[in-house]
């Protein structure tokens, strides 16, 4: 069957599997613009500009101790800066709070990005074209 009408316009959420819900609400609460917008006993979920990120600990039944963008699933998260400048204010920011993250990179596409990494290891990038 093919579908003639439909168009996806964009990613409404993503959601993360975490080992320690309350550890992880509370690192994603410190980054600037992510409100909470729906909490439940295993599921927490924020707003933050045009889109949702959800957090789970699936009721405490995961099969690993942390996240490697190795396997198969996904890689990273990466959200969208207005301004460059955006990201030396995060660095400051990430350094502050003792959030690892790397140094800014050009890539050869004129996109500037700025890794970091949430309490179970998953990567995310903050990101500038």
């Amino acid at each position: 069957m093919t579908v003639h009408n439909m168009h996806i316009r964009s990613i409404d959420h993503i959601e993360l599997t975490v080992k320690d819900l309350i550890v992880s609400s509370e690192f994603y609460k410190r980054l600037p613009g992510f409100k909470v917008v729906a909490s439940y006993p295993n599921f927490i979920m924020f707003s933050c500009g045009n889109f949702k990120l959800g957090l789970t600990d699936h009721k405490g039944r995961l099969t690993s101790d942390s996240f490697k963008e190795t396997n198969i699933g996904m890689d990273h998260v990466s959200f969208t800066v207005s301004k460059r400048e955006d990201l030396d204010e995060a660095i400051e920011f990430f350094s502050s709070e003792n959030i690892p993250h790397g140094e800014i990179k050009k890539l050869s596409n004129g996109t500037y990005v700025l890794a970091f990494r949430d309490p179970d290891n998953i990567q995310l990038e903050l990101t500038y074209k």
